[in-house]
């Protein structure tokens, strides 16, 4: 009998196009970057995080990580809305938006609100992955 590969918690993918933290991601091409509004959503960052670039010589400069956990459900996370955050109330469905971020409404229901949406994010009870 083999054992699990994994059991919980967030998975690490490499970043292939910029990523900002509290957003919403899927998984093409062997790395993630933002999810769209109806398309494939593997799970959400908590971190930002960078496509790999050459280094500048003699640079010290580290920027962000080129690879970053990635969250899934049933984790709960903030995440960034695309509106105003305070119009989704604890218990409403969380709905996938343009860029990564999240809605009141839309036709993707990426969890449900753990919280009220406060200042610009929403903590939100993952139902990720979703495979549209």
């Amino acid at each position: 009998m083999s054992n699990p590969t994994f059991r919980s918690g967030p998975i690490t993918f490499p970043v292939i196009t910029d990523v900002t933290k509290f957003r919403l991601v899927k998984v093409a091409d062997g790395g993630v970057s933002h999810a769209a509004a109806d398309g494939k959503i593997f799970g959400a960052v908590t971190e930002n995080g960078s496509a790999p670039a050459d280094a500048d010589s003699n640079s010290l400069v580290l920027g962000s990580p080129n690879s970053v956990a990635v969250h899934v459900g049933p984790a709960t996370v903030p995440l960034e809305v695309a509106g105003t955050a305070s119009e989704i109330k604890a218990g409403d469905a969380v709905y996938a938006a343009a860029d990564g971020k999240v809605s009141k409404s839309g036709s993707v229901v990426v969890g449900v609100a753990a919280r009220d949406g406060s200042g610009k994010t929403v903590k939100t009870l993952l139902s990720t992955p979703i495979p549209v």
